[in-house]
């Protein structure tokens, strides 16, 4: 049997200073050995160590590869590369192929910016309808500190320490950051980054944030509409900017989600069928519809009471935005944010509460919930889903008629009109 570890420390020293004509190989046994070359440059001798093997049986041809050099490679760490090897072989895996994504690593590894510009490119762009906002983020909160970074070195303390140095002042958006992150880098590990994942163990008090408050804010309640009314009337007044006044309106007159009035474009409206089509892209809930064999789209009808309005600004804006221009959700937020204030509220609501307000008012008005769900664009869970294809168009007109019979008549004198539930609805 061969023998293993057959060279010591002082073997090497000599070979690194005797003379000698042509190369000498020594063998220490299990595939390593050192080679020695005569210098023709100083008096020291070339010694690098060899590893010798083979994929398959004795048939096949045999391979060999250079660890290293000796000094700079030690006898001991020669050893434990040439152990390193013979595990690759255990498992299947060629040492020359190894070692050479080991040395590309080294020089060029993954950095967290790649990471993270991995996953939004690769997964947030075609799945999320806000990844442009993830990744303004993840540059705005991350990169700088981290980005040039390798992404195997990071820590669970280096990501705390970056995150709390804004976590104060926006708590909210410091959750959402970890959220995202952690959700990143699951992406990235699952296709063989190597990550530390120590950062999955991190939690809201540990970087200083906090959950947002799902707040359930609607402008009519049971026995008052008059949040609602007053925010139709300073509308009616037209003391806004156009784009945030047309916005607004229509986001009370559909219950449509901010974005899909944010992104919508002219060609999305067909004046002849009378119908709103939101394309999928815009669609929060297009990933549940389309599992369930459905095209993703949501289909509005157009009140005649609306057509004019969008007539006019699909005109005015022929090929592009409805609106006129592409806002920032950020900045259609933070506008929305603060009407409450302007009409004098006590409670803060906000542009996503005028969702739910029109859900409430159509089921206090004895619309159907079915027909509110498909309004509001809802994915129908259960069998329903599966099977039910139907976009209850004329439904959903009738409750779009009502529903801006009931917004006419808050634009009027409301001093004499009581607001009744769906058993005695007046006007």
């Amino acid at each position: 049997m061969a023998g293993k570890n057959k060279l010591t420390d002082t073997a090497l020293k000599k070979l690194l200073s005797d003379n000698y004509v042509k190369a000498v190989t020594q063998s220490d046994g299990l595939g390593l050995s050192i080679r020695a070359r005569p210098s023709k440059v100083n008096k020291q001798n070339n010694l690098n160590w060899l590893f010798r093997y083979r994929i398959g049986d004795r048939t096949t041809s045999p391979h060999t590869i250079v660890l290293g050099n000796y000094p700079d490679l030690t006898l001991a760490k020669a050893r434990d590369k040439r152990d390193e090897c013979r595990a690759w072989l255990a498992d299947g895996k060629d040492p020359k192929f190894e070692i050479a994504l080991a040395i590309d690593r080294t020089i060029k590894p993954i950095t967290v910016e790649d990471a993270l510009n991995f996953w939004i490119d690769e997964y947030a762009l075609d799945k999320r309808t806000n990844a442009i906002k993830h990744r303004q983020q993840f540059n705005k909160w991350l990169v700088p500190e981290l980005g040039h970074l390798p992404l195997a070195s990071i820590q669970k303390p280096h990501w705390i320490k970056t995150i709390r140095k804004s976590s104060k002042q926006y708590p909210v958006a410091a959750g959402y950051v970890l959220r995202n992150l952690q959700q990143a880098l699951k992406f990235c590990a699952k296709r063989g980054y190597e990550i530390d994942r120590s950062v999955f163990d991190i939690e809201l008090d540990d970087i200083g944030a906090k959950k947002q408050n799902k707040r359930s804010q609607r402008l009519v309640e049971d026995d008052s509409w008059q949040r609602l009314e007053d925010l139709v009337k300073w509308l009616d007044a037209g003391k806004m900017m156009p784009y945030y006044r047309n916005l607004t309106l229509l986001l009370i007159s559909f219950g449509c989600r901010t974005q899909e009035l944010r992104l919508a474009q002219t060609k999305e409206f067909n004046f002849d069928t009378k119908v709103w089509t939101v394309p999928a892209a815009h669609n929060k809930t297009r990933d549940k519809d389309q599992a369930k064999g459905q095209s993703g789209e949501i289909k509005r009808p157009i009140p005649d009471a609306l057509i004019p309005m969008l007539k006019s600004l699909c005109e005015q804006h022929k090929g592009g935005y409805l609106l006129g221009e592409l806002k920032s959700a950020e900045a259609v937020s933070g506008w929305g944010g603060k009407i409450y204030k302007l009409l004098g509220h006590d409670n803060s609501w906000s542009l996503h509460d005028l969702r739910r307000t029109v859900a409430t008012g159509l089921n206090d008005m004895g619309i159907a919930p079915h027909v509110v769900e498909a309004l509001l664009g809802h994915s129908i869970q259960g069998v329903a889903g599966i099977y039910n294809r139907s976009q209850y168009l004329p439904e959903k007109l009738d409750a779009l008629n009502t529903w801006q019979d009931r917004l006419a008549l808050l634009r009027g004198d409301t001093n004499n009109v009581v607001m009744l539930g769906r058993a005695n609805e007046k006007f």
